[in-house]
């Protein structure tokens, strides 16, 4: 409870400094007092007219006063006199907005009002009063809510015409009709269909087995120049795709694209048009620059190209400047703006020959030994592009490009580095930039997309990163004099004390005491947090020679091929098989027969970078066609799916050496031009997860495969026994080839994610190659250097196995019981046109439109234990800056809804602008049956580092792991934690449950028979690459 001196103190400042108006009023017995600025015209703010109203409301009494008088009053004379005014209702609200808001009279605002409603038009009082501009989107009081509703659909009805408009037209005729004396002919709007088409056809008598039966005599387009530019012999399918690009074009773009048509840089032909369309980062236009002069000006007062002071730049020439600055450029002032050709790598995506699939409508029957069109996707990359390609040579290190800074407090820097990310996705688009981002994944694929961005933007061949501390104690080197760190965000997780619920470990139940009340404990609870840190690459470091634990390159003929091929065809989630391909295509993926096929008789190398593109398609494009439209899941445009699948390839081949010369990403900033952030984003992320999770199944296939062998040059040959007296052999000789060579070795290393000396280190497990190589084992242990030492004893000594050292960590791990069932579930918008109106927008938009936050148009993506004190921004920071393993959406974006599950209620939270808005709505209907909450597994150690596999599936028993042991299968030391910890959970020690009778077996099974549905059968279909 505040009195009426802490208030005054809170403003004495600015009151006694005179700048400032100070409400003072009361709530019950507490005072409260906020300070209010007037405009530069003396009036006051829209929004501080409101807060006063929204105080007067709360206290009719409250007053405002301005202390500019006041400078050598004492606080106790400042306290009596502001109580005397309160106490007899001087200077109250309601006349100080009388006198100093600048809103008008009713009768005038009334009489703005009926002008506009007689002509049509909303009415804002805003523009009406001052002049002033507003957001058309956002409703902000200035206008009735029907006057805005009369907007939207002013704005709507201007957007369907726009839309409606044709981009493009084209006049069809029947050249045999008129050459007979029979005109024939019919306007053809494009983008179309080929069932349209065949009906235009049909009209006007055309065989679509003749091309010489038609021809276009006239072109229409509201673009300037590009009816000129097409010809009578122009095919329609080509100028449907022409047509498909320009109409997902912004309007920005559409203004760049006449330009550049302008320029004349690529727009001889329908088929340089249709690569024009899709090039337009190579431009760089300026729509309010006309002519020379404008140029000029631009260069200097914008641009500040030369910089020249405010006095020099009265006589400078900007005419000739922007004359000689146009010549220099090659640029063109067209009616869009001047443009100019910026030299970024124009890439063909379409080589005039074969139009893919979707644009085409003048369907034409099979070709003899291909798949059935309807289920083929040709590859949108032709083989050879015409980006200049040379071969990634070894260069000398780059020196790290480090983001400053500016914030001092820990969270600031926190918010500032986030800040920077964004802006870094965004120019993340340029072809080589993009492969350098790519480059950086395919080493740090385990990291998280944040940090591996950060890294990118810093130093992008980085190839091994630790910090100052860890690089000299752990490695034994030393970060060379004057190197600069590479920040990225790590996590800093602290303790707090909490008072919970005591439950009993055997129901989960909460303990009563003898007053009937929770008897409650006093217990740690470790909360998520996140602190921006420094490290260092290995080549800013000198020093003790780095171990030889790298993963061997496969260069030339590709070395291992079949053990390589062999590893690819396991981590596939289809089999691999070989034919003739018809086309040039070098391989597809068959969405019905769920099948890869790659193309015959190629290279070692361009197989295994097919089958790797294709594979990626495989994870990430199958859908089934034969399930209803409804029900199949949505798709991403053609283009994303070859940018994902090829990314994912370039990042797989990077990590093992392979060649990736011919890869070339200059068609990516057209792909990226005018996609929202989030959407940009979430294709980088799901390019991040699943050349990650490739690039570990293919190491994990790789390794269990070299075992083998291993183990079957190791075999004794015993010549002449039958297969019955090998098998005898072979059991007896076993224990003595296990004596004779260790199947692993074991290394302490330093811990690079390390926040205190109880994690500092970890213990590593290598398995010896026949090359003198080893290759990366499990992480068995994670400690201080002291306890991982003795460990590493005990292994060599025999006492102890790996699993049982995995159990020993996986016990150290268990995490004290919160004592409650606290969860929070993150929804997102389903994909697809029907939500397209909803997603990424604000509330109060939504509201504005007559929309309403629909729970049916949500999926759930992830649902997890609520920590005590995680706040909705802890949320959003965590799903933002490092997401979980197992988190498969896209970051935490507006429009996306967060339900909290806390003490047996639900809240539902919309993610709005800067806040989170509570929508009672979204629970209002009949929600499906909550899920389990997914127990955090990965708490000591970042994602980054896999040393822990942090993926959350259903948890199997102890016993269920040791069985996938014993058959020779590889489990994780987190799935080991989970196991016993669930076990533990399940009251696996507690005596048996009553086994039930024979009546109620019989009766359990006849309901779980009523119950039973046939399974769905499996989905079909054909992608192609």
């Amino acid at each position: 409870m505040a009195s009426l001196r802490d208030a005054i103190k809170a403003q004495q400042e600015e009151l006694q400094g005179g700048n400032a108006w100070v409400a003072f009023w009361k709530e019950g017995r507490s005072w409260h007092s906020e300070a209010f600025h007037l405009d530069m015209g003396a009036t006051l703010y829209p929004e501080d007219e409101w807060r006063l109203r929204e105080i007067e409301a709360a206290d009719p009494a409250a007053i405002v006063l301005n202390g500019y008088l006041s400078d050598n009053m004492t606080l106790d004379e400042l306290t009596a006199s502001i109580r005397y005014h309160y106490e007899h209702r001087m200077n109250g609200i309601t006349g100080f907005i009388t006198e100093y808001s600048d809103r008008l009279s009713p009768e005038e605002i009334e009489k703005g009002r009926a002008a506009a409603r007689a002509a049509g038009l909303p009415f804002s009082e805003k523009p009406f009063r001052d002049g002033e501009d507003f957001d058309p989107y956002v409703y902000d009081g200035s206008m009735s809510m029907e006057d805005y509703e009369l907007m939207q659909r002013m704005i709507e009805k201007e957007r369907s015409e726009r839309m409606d408009e044709p981009i493009l037209s084209g006049y069809l005729s029947n050249l045999g009709a008129y050459a007979g004396g029979r005109p024939a002919g019919e306007w053809v709007t494009f983008p179309t269909t080929a069932g349209h088409m065949k009906e235009v056809f049909d009209r006007i008598g055309i065989d679509v087995q003749n091309r010489e039966a038609w021809h276009f005599t006239e072109f229409q387009s509201p673009i300037p120049h590009l009816a000129e530019k097409l010809g009578e012999h122009e095919h329609p399918d080509e100028l449907n795709y022409l047509g498909k690009l320009l109409e997902m074009q912004f309007d920005g773009d559409r203004e760049k694209f006449a330009a550049a048509i302008a320029l004349g840089d690529h727009a001889s032909s329908v088929e340089e048009l249709i690569n024009l369309a899709q090039n337009l980062d190579c431009y760089w236009i300026y729509p309010s620059v006309h002519n020379e002069e404008e140029y000029g000006h631009y260069l200097v007062d914008e641009l500040e190209e030369p910089e020249l002071p405010e006095e020099a730049k009265k006589y400078f020439m900007y005419e000739e400047y922007g004359r000689d600055a146009a010549i220099n450029d090659g640029g063109l002032f067209t009616e869009q703006g001047y443009i100019y050709n910026n030299q970024n790598t124009f890439t063909r995506w379409y080589d005039g020959r074969d139009v893919p699939e979707e644009y085409r409508v003048t369907p034409a029957p099979p070709e003899p030994g291909r798949p059935d069109p309807e289920k083929v996707e040709m590859d949108a990359a032709p083989a050879g592009q015409n980006a200049a390609q040379t071969k990634e040579q070894a260069q000398e290190p780059r020196p790290v490009i480090p983001i400053v800074l500016t914030s001092e407090k820990p969270a600031d820097k926190l918010k500032e580095i986030t800040d920077r990310l964004e802006q870094g996705i965004t120019e993340l688009f340029e072809s080589e930039r993009y492969k350098e981002y790519l480059r950086v994944m395919s080493k740090f694929h385990n990291y998280s997309f944040n940090n591996t961005l950060l890294i990118a933007m810093q130093k992008p061949d980085a190839s091994l990163v630790a910090g100052f501390s860890s690089w000299k104690n752990n490695f034994g080197r030393n970060v060379m004099k004057g190197e600069k760190g590479i920040k990225i965000i790590a996590p800093s997780p602290f303790t707090v004390k909490q008072e919970v619920e005591k439950t009993d470990p055997q129901t989960g139940k909460p303990v009563i005491g003898k007053d009937g009340k929770p008897v409650t404990e006093e217990k740690e609870i470790k909360v998520p947090a996140y602190k921006v840190v420094s490290v260092f690459d290995v080549s800013q470091t000198e020093g003790r020679e780095l171990p030889d634990i790298a993963v061997d390159e496969l260069t030339g003929d590709v070395d291992r091929f079949k053990d390589f091929f062999a590893a690819l065809e396991q981590a596939s989630p289809v089999p691999i098989g070989f034919e003739k391909i018809e086309g040039g295509a070098h391989g597809y993926y068959h969405l019905e027969e769920k099948r890869i096929a790659i193309d015959e008789g190629m290279s070692d190398l361009q197989t295994l970078k097919t089958a790797i593109h294709e594979i990626a398609h495989a994870k990430l494009h199958d859908i089934d066609l034969n399930a209803p439209k409804e029900e199949q899941k949505p798709r991403v445009d053609r283009r994303t799916r070859e940018v994902e699948a090829e990314s994912v390839a370039y990042t797989v081949c990077q990590h093992y050496g392979l060649d990736t010369s011919d890869y070339s990403f200059g068609y990516v900033a057209g792909w990226s031009s005018g996609k929202e952030l989030a959407e940009l984003r979430g294709s980088l992320e799901t390019i991040r997860n699943t050349a990650a999770e490739m690039i570990n199944a293919i190491d994990g296939h790789f390794a269990e495969l070299q075992k083998a062998q291993e183990k079957e040059k190791a075999q004794p040959q015993h010549e002449g026994n039958t297969p019955e007296q090998k098998s005898e052999t072979q059991a007896k000789d076993a224990p003595r080839e296990k004596a004779a060579m260790p199947e692993y070795i074991y290394k302490i290393e330093a811990n690079p994610r390390s926040d205190s000396r109880e994690n500092l280190s970890f213990l590593q497990a290598y398995l010896p190659q026949g090359d003198g190589t080893a290759a990366i084992g499990d992480v068995l242990y994670i400690g201080t250097p002291e306890k991982c030492r003795e460990l590493l004893g005990q292994l060599n000594a025999g006492e102890l196995t790996q699993g049982e050292v995995k159990e020993l960590y996986a016990k150290a791990q268990e995490q004290p019981e919160t004592g409650r069932d606290d969860t929070f579930s993150i929804y997102q918008l389903k994909d697809g046109d029907e939500t397209r109106d909803y997603r990424f927008e604000p509330y109060d938009r939504l509201q504005a439109a007559g929309l309403a936050v629909d729970r049916a148009n949500y999926e759930l993506v992830y649902t997890a234990p609520l920590m005590p004190g995680t706040s909705l921004d802890d949320i959003f920071t965590r799903f933002n800056i490092d997401h979980p393993k197992d988190f498969k959406g896209h970051s935490l974006s507006v429009s996306d809804v967060v339900v909290l599950h806390q003490d047996g209620q639900d809240t539902a939270h919309y993610v709005d602008r800067g806040d989170f808005k509570q929508i009672p709505e979204f629970l209002q209907e009949k929600q499906p049956q909550r899920e389990n909450p997914l127990k955090a597994a990965e708490q000591t150690t970042e994602q980054n580092y896999n040393m822990i596999d942090g993926r959350i599936n259903n948890t199997p028993t102890v016993d269920e792991l040791e069985a996938k042991v014993k058959a020779g299968e590889t489990i994780s030391l987190v799935d080991l934690a989970n196991a016993v910890k669930a076990d533990k959970e399940r009251g696996k020690a507690a005596k048996p449950e009553k086994k039930p009778s024979i009546r109620a077996q019989l009766k359990a099974d006849k309901e779980r028979a009523a119950q039973k549905k046939p399974a769905k059968q499996k989905s079909q279909g054909l992608e192609r690459s």
